[in-house]
This record gives structure tokens, sequence and C-alpha cells, in this order.
């Protein structure tokens, strides 16, 4: 079995240790990869996000599937061209990923399809969007830039002032580029929030264990929203009779209404949920897996992820196969970043980095290595250290103290992941 994995972070580099933990056999080429990614297997010099790059790397080394880890090599269109020269390949077509990559359009579809989510309203002139914010949203409210932001265009405004500040950073100041072309004003949302994976075949879904991330810089869910700072796994709240409604009301209505509107979705759908007290409804959807939430997700299963997702390049049906499994215990993800994250990560910082063992595993995320061979820092988020135990303060515990042995000049990260499961517990 030869794959090609698309992709260089952390959750690039925790598919590839799940895929060679479950088959050391499998042949791994990685589009362009990082040094993590590199001990485990080949690295390939292209742009993940060039169709026909792409292409003709998987049919000269003859691959049997392609995985594609970021969203932006789905926005590209690289599934559409690999399905046309007939090449397995697991992620959704480019008219799907707007799932994630037109927050516009998929707040509609689901709007139109009556799945439960925050009403909102779509502008692409930043007085119009003042004004709904002013006669008919309020404060507190949500403003998010439509496209592609990098899990940074969603800012949550106390106050019609920073609303008004928000809508001028993303349609007049263009803080996040073409992804503020156009915002959504969105009502505000209570609850604790969720994140539900699925592998499906555009019909059916085989959910995963659902996680919780955190998406601000500082303890105490303060600071500026990021990518995100950390996760872990299970969440005691997201019992199965709970992730059966989701299935039921929010996951098969989308796969139905994108059949519909003729851009059926195969890969991994990731719905992002708020569980408000009127039941669960989506905060957004993702086309691909989460980051950090894969690197919590992943070490904890003991069933294949290769079986359904080749079986979903290929076409196949999987409402017939299994359900993944899970092993006993919790995982938890503390992501160590670089000092100016999210707006000015500080990069090229030398990194010492120790030996955890199996019980702690670190995932790269933001690293390259120098000409003579030195790791160093190359971006936001440069490590997510994923502890397994057997209780989950066991888990927060490993995975904290194993970020703080991970030095380099300027190294952040926040030692409370999972807060809200630790107060659960007591």
């Amino acid at each position: 079995m030869k794959i090609l994995l698309l992709g260089s972070g952390g959750r690039e580099h925790a598919l590839a240790d799940t895929l060679l933990r479950e088959n050391t056999a499998i042949e791994l080429l990685t589009a362009p990869g990082n040094p993590g990614i590199a001990e485990l297997g080949r690295l390939v010099a292209i742009d993940p996000n060039d169709p026909k790059a792409v292409a003709a790397i998987a049919e000269q080394e003859q691959v049997d599937l392609v995985v594609v880890g970021p969203e932006a090599p789905l926005e590209a269109g690289v599934v559409d061209y690999l399905q046309q020269r007939g090449v397995p390949a697991f992620g959704p077509t480019m008219g799907a990923a707007t799932v994630e990559t037109s927050k516009a359009d998929t707040k509609a579809l689901m709007m139109a399809a009556g799945i439960p989510t925050a009403h909102a309203e779509t502008h692409r002139d930043a007085a119009a969007a003042k004004d709904a914010v002013r006669a008919r949203f309020g404060a507190p409210v949500v403003i998010k830039a439509s496209g592609l932001a990098a899990g940074k265009g969603v800012i949550v405004c106390q106050s019609e002032a920073e609303a008004f500040d928000a809508i001028d950073r993303i349609l007049d100041d263009r803080a996040f580029g073409d992804a503020g072309s156009e915002c959504l004003v969105e009502s505000f949302m209570t609850g604790e929030e969720l994140s539900l994976f699925a592998v499906t075949d555009g019909y059916d879904v085989l959910p995963m264990i659902g996680a919780q991330d955190h998406k601000r810089l500082l303890d105490g869910d303060e600071g500026p929203n990021t990518g995100g700072m950390g996760a872990y796994t299970p969440v005691s709240f997201s019992t199965p009779s709970l992730v059966d409604d989701v299935t039921e009301r929010v996951l098969l209505p989308t796969l139905h209404a994108l059949r519909k509107r003729g851009t059926p979705f195969t890969g991994l759908l990731y719905a992002g949920l708020m569980l408000t007290p009127d039941g669960p409804r989506v905060v957004e959807f993702n086309c691909r897996f989460g980051d950090p939430e894969t690197q919590a997700i992943l070490p904890m299963l003991t069933s294949s992820l290769l079986d359904p997702m080749l079986a979903v390049a290929r076409g196949a049906r999987i409402g017939n196969m299994p359900a993944f499994t899970w092993r006993p215990g919790a995982s938890v993800t503390t992501v160590v970043a670089s000092s100016g994250y999210p707006d000015a990560p500080r990069k090229g910082m030398a990194i010492t980095l120790p030996d955890f063992g199996d019980q702690v595993r670190v995932f790269h995320a933001g690293t390259s290595r120098d000409a003579s061979g030195v790791l160093r820092t190359s971006g936001g988020r440069v490590f997510a250290v994923t502890a397994l135990a057997d209780t989950f303060r066991a888990a927060q515990q490993a995975s904290r103290e194993a970020a703080a042995r991970i030095e380099f000049d300027g190294a952040i990260f926040r030692s409370d992941i999972g807060w809200r499961e630790a107060a659960r517990l007591a």
C-alpha cells in the first residue's frame, strides 16, 4: 500500500502516525511534510495546492490513495482533478468543500434545510453590516469572515463598538485577505462547544469520538482567537445518544442538502457544534480533519482508519462497515506555539526536543531543519503534545508537563487544556 499525504502540519503528522501504526507496511509519501513526518516516510517537494503537480506525482509513484489533510488543496480542486485521472483520493470536491470555504453559502444551505444553527446575515458592505448589528442583532454578536482564514476569522464581540471594529477589519482593512470579501453577522450562542468528526461516503456516516478544542490563546479562554491551542477527548457530555441526535439532525440532513444541490460530500465532515439550552446547533463545518482535535482523537483509535478512508476514496459505501472503536482513558493535546502567535509569530528559533517515549506523542506542526540539520521553528503553532492515560487528569498533567519540557526561545502554551472537563469531574 502506497499513500500520498498532502499537508505539513500537526494534523498530517497525526494522520501519518495513525496509518503507520495500523499498517507498518504502508509506504508513505508526503507533500510537503515536515521533519516529524520525515521520520515516517518520504517527503516530496511539490505544491500540494497544484492539482496537476499532485496528480503527476501520484501517477508517477503509482500511489493507491491520496489523503488530503488541509483545506487549501480542497478549495483548489485537487480532489476533482485526481478523480478525473482515476486516482483514489480521500476528501471532498471543490464544490462540496464550500461547507468550509464559504461560510455564507453554508449558512444559507443550513437555514434552507432546517439544520439547527444560529441566525445570520451575509454582507459585503460595512455600513449595511453595522446597520444589521444595530437594528437586528445587538451585542454580544459574532462577526465572521466568510472564506478561509486559518481558523482566525471568527470574532466574538461583546459590544456594538467591538462588532463595528470587527466589520471594518474584515471588509475594509481586509485583515483576512480574500476571506473577508464578505462577512457574516451572526447571533451569539451560549453553551459548550463540541467537535464531531465523521467519515462519510456522501450518504452514510461513521462518527468519531467527540472532542473539545480551545481557540483562545491564553489560560481561562482569554486573549485572541487562534487556530487552536489544544484539545482533549473524550468529552463527558458527548454521549452516544448525543452523537445519534447530531447524526440524525445535522450530519445526514447536511449530506442530503449537499447531494440535492449537486455537490455530494465524501471524505471527513467536521461539525463544530454549540450545545445550547435548545439542543445542539452548528457553529461551523469544516471539510477535513480538524487541527488540533485530530492529534487528540486519532491516538485513541483502536480500529482501522485506512479501511473506511480507502472505501470512500474508491467510491464504495460504508453503511455496513463497523463503527470506530476507542481505547479506554483519555487523551489531552497541548499546543506549543511561538511568541507573537497568532498575529506575528517568531520563526527560526532553535529547538531542544526531549525523547518522551510512547505515552506522549509530539506532533510537529511548524518546524523545519536548517542546512546544518538544526530543528527550528517555522510557524505559529510549533508542536502538538498529546498524552494518553487511564484518566483525564493523568493525561492532562502528562501533556502539560511534556509541553513544558520543549525548549525554544519564546515558547508559549496553555496550562489549562481541558479545564471545563476538569471542573465537571470535580
